[in-house]
């Protein structure tokens, strides 16, 4: 198996058959069969399964195609970096974070880097905890921003900050005239609660039966039209608030951390390293300007997180 091999069988992955992937990489399609070939001898078994309209990956072949992405990334950062023509950061980093923050971290953040780093490419991905963390694992991400992780002895964490949660449901509903609520009453309401077992442990359980959703937004629709409230970050809620789509109130000792996840024994590239300080520097500025809120018993010490520098 040789870097190769890899860039074509990407090339066909991504394009679905060996004819599209030899036009646009240039290379006969041939060669790209004879290669495939000489891979899966070498794997022993197959990666496509090859069918009347092109070429689907199998199992093992999904698998491939994770790694083979990783290893192709990190070649073109390693590339990028010791080229004695290109003294600037530069490079691809991926990053995934859950969408209740995506929604107002990634465009500042992109804003940031392609002003003080111009050669280096970002990409994002959104999703739930579990999925961001497996995506990472596989080498799909560089970096994540989890929600409440549990260890995992593959993976290094950092808290980033932890943000106050709400109580949401409909504007005019008359739970939301307090300006508290305690987290033993959400017991006695039906909640819209994230697909995912950890967060099903965090939350408070519900007397009434609970709906499970694998995506913030149509908790945030559920919520609204009544058919049970939700628990969530005031970062995820705050349009919603200003336009009056949601009711919220404060909920006692309730907070959601959000943690930093990177991989352990896997080499941090210069472009990863810096955007992890441009997203510290981020984080601090969302607290600072209101749309990331710390607990109150944390809010006078927002100047405490790290990398701030504005």
């Amino acid at each position: 198996m040789d870097l190769r091999q890899l860039r074509y069988f990407v090339a066909i992955a991504e394009r679905g058959s060996l004819n599209a992937a030899a036009s646009a990489i240039n290379v006969a399609q041939s060669a790209l069969s004879k290669h495939m070939k000489l891979l899966e001898a070498e794997l022993g078994g197959a990666i496509f399964e090859r069918g009347a309209r092109g070429v689907e990956l199998s199992e093992s072949g999904r698998l491939l195609l994770d790694r083979a992405r990783y290893i192709l990334n990190q070649m073109d950062n390693l590339r990028a970096e010791v080229s004695l023509e290109n003294r600037e950061t530069s490079g691809t980093v991926r990053i995934g974070a859950p969408s209740s923050l995506a929604d107002i971290l990634y465009e500042p953040l992109a804003r940031h880097v392609a002003d003080r780093f111009p050669r280096v490419r970002l990409q994002f991905a959104t999703g739930l905890t579990e999925d961001i963390k497996r995506r990472l694992l596989h080498g799909a991400l560089d970096l994540a921003i989890v929600t409440e992780p549990q260890p995992n002895p593959h993976l290094r964490y950092e808290l980033l900050f932890k943000e106050q949660n709400y109580l949401v449901g409909p504007p005019d509903d008359p739970v939301f005239k307090a300006k508290f609520i305690d987290q033993a009453t959400l017991r006695s309401f039906k909640m819209v609660l994230p697909l995912s077992v950890d967060e099903r442990e965090r939350i408070p359980g519900s007397a009434q039966s609970s709906i499970l959703c694998d995506s913030v937004m149509p908790m945030k629709r559920m919520a609204a039209s009544g058919l049970g409230y939700a628990l969530l970050p005031y970062s995820g809620i705050a349009d919603e608030l200003a336009a009056r789509r949601l009711g919220a109130t404060m909920v006692r000792r309730s907070a959601t951390g959000r943690t930093m996840a990177l991989p352990l024994g896997r080499p941090i590239a210069r472009a990863t390293r810096e955007l992890i300080l441009v997203l510290k520097e981020e984080c601090a500025l969302l607290v600072e300007a209101g749309k990331i809120q710390l607990p109150k018993s944390r809010r006078q010490t927002s100047r405490t997180i790290k990398g701030r520098n504005r």
